[in-house]
């Protein structure tokens, strides 16, 4: 089940942020919570 969620919440979160930069929020997300 993880596995199919995963691309979902991608593509929810890609449709809820079109406008937006998704390089840039990647970054603040990875700067924010490093792996």
């Amino acid at each position: 089940k993880q596995l199919f969620s995963s691309p979902i919440k991608e593509t929810e979160y890609r449709f809820n942020h079109r406008n937006g930069n998704l390089y840039l929020d990647l970054l603040k997300l990875l700067r924010n919570n490093p792996l």
